[in-house]
């Protein structure tokens, strides 16, 4: 079974009270901690940041982690939400990251900007234990234990179809000199029985960010692994790259302008089903450099006419993205990619576009790689491919990993 599985974090910063009372000494300690998280949380303003993700697999815990896909996505921690997006994107989507990525295989979790260490440190449902103080590096810092039990928990675990609450425990460390977060472990320890999961565990690592002047503590990087009741573990690696201020601009203008001067705002349009588009690449299209969500661009080859109107002219650009990326060396060098148009561009006039792929049909697009075969004198057909239909997605074979910028394909309007 390949786990499609989404580690979630719900923040819940109500301020009750502990469940077991420190001792004196521990409390405050407790108390300066608390102080600390909640000063760089309040001041924390809404930023985004680009995220690098590496998914991988292994069968058993002594063999190693073999890649599965690595991801590009935006994030933004955006008046206390995590919202995530495409690269590319307009807009950041409201969806939970499971929802956007797609059931595809390998963990995913959210909660790593912020809402973790909230939830650890300034909900109040979660016990806290000071474990002394050690040096790392040069740097001094405060050791602490916590627990959250599953009955106040507000983490859970999506495996489709099943999704529950779990209790975790862990370990956090803290600058002791001004609190700042250095690095979060953290362990479920309470799964309910309805979750076909055996263990889970994340980590996550804190730097300081210079931004307009000030500077920020945000995720360095995570690491999620979970692991099935058969032992096969699914892992993530996110690093956080590129972070900045999320603020919207605007430009004022005293001056009387002339109508043919002022910026006019594209048209929306919508393209009727059933249209034939001749795309090419924009450039040439080296599948082993890509990621799931980089964006793939195309340019129209010919006009698309329907009904005797030109409805997308020659050369408006069509922009698509790779939804699902696999690429191999053996039997021979070839990509399987799953493939989303998204939207299109001609002039003033832009809009949504929905199409599949018709020309080459995926059995023309193996040929090549079948001919290679026979050639070698290799087993016909020994892909061991399984290409399931994905609503919205069309797969793309490509043999020896590279689209060229001539490389023309015909696709259908929905």
């Amino acid at each position: 079974m390949r786990l499609f599985a989404l580690w979630l974090a719900v923040c819940a910063c109500s301020g009750q009270a502990s469940p077991a009372q420190p001792q004196p000494d521990d409390a405050l300690r407790v108390s300066r901690l608390q102080v600390a998280a909640s000063g760089l949380f309040s001041k924390l303003p809404n930023i985004t940041c680009s995220l690098a993700i590496e998914r991988s697999r292994r069968p058993k815990a002594d063999r190693k982690f073999e890649l599965l896909d690595n991801l590009h996505l935006e994030v933004g921690f955006i008046d206390g939400k995590e919202l995530y997006a495409w690269p590319g994107s307009r807009r950041f989507d409201d969806r939970e990251l499971f929802d956007l990525v797609g059931p595809i295989a390998g963990a995913i979790g959210n909660g790593d900007f912020a809402i973790h260490a909230k939830s650890i440190i300034l909900s109040g449902l979660a016990t806290l234990g000071f474990d002394g103080e050690e040096t790392a590096a040069g740097r001094r810092m405060d050791r602490w234990n916590f627990r959250q039990p599953i009955a106040t928990s507000r983490h859970g675990v999506r495996i489709p179809p099943a999704e529950a609450m779990v209790g975790y425990s862990g370990t956090l460390w803290a600058d002791s000199s001004n609190g700042d977060l250095v690095r979060i472990e953290m362990k479920i320890n309470e799964i309910p029985p309805q979750l076909p999961l055996k263990a889970g565990f994340k980590t996550i690592t804190y730097e300081r960010v210079p931004l307009a002047e000030s500077s920020f503590l945000l995720p360095k990087t995570s690491e999620l692994i979970l692991v099935e009741p058969s032992g096969s573990e699914s892992r993530n690696r996110t690093s956080f790259t590129g972070c900045r201020l999320y603020t919207a601009e605007s430009t004022l203008n005293f001056e009387d302008l002339p109508a043919s001067a002022a910026p006019q705002p594209a048209r929306s349009a919508a393209l009727p089903s059933g249209i034939e588009l001749h795309l090419r690449p924009v450039a040439p299209v080296d599948f082993p450099l890509l990621s799931v969500g980089d964006p793939v661009q195309f340019t129209v080859d010919r006009d698309a006419v329907s009904d005797g109107q030109v409805r997308l002219p020659a050369g408006a650009l069509v922009n698509g993205r790779v939804m699902s990326l696999e690429c191999r060396n053996i039997p021979v060098q070839y990509c399987l990619a799953f493939l989303r148009l998204e939207s299109f561009k001609a002039g003033g006039i832009e809009g949504e576009i929905r199409a599949v792929l018709q020309l080459p049909s995926i059995s023309e697009q193996m040929a090549p790689a079948y001919r290679e075969l026979d050639k070698s004198g290799k087993l016909r057909g020994s892909f061991g491919l399984s290409i399931v239909e994905r609503p919205g997605m069309s797969p793309v074979f490509v043999h020896n990993k590279r689209w060229k910028a001539s490389d023309t394909t015909v696709w259908r309007t929905r």
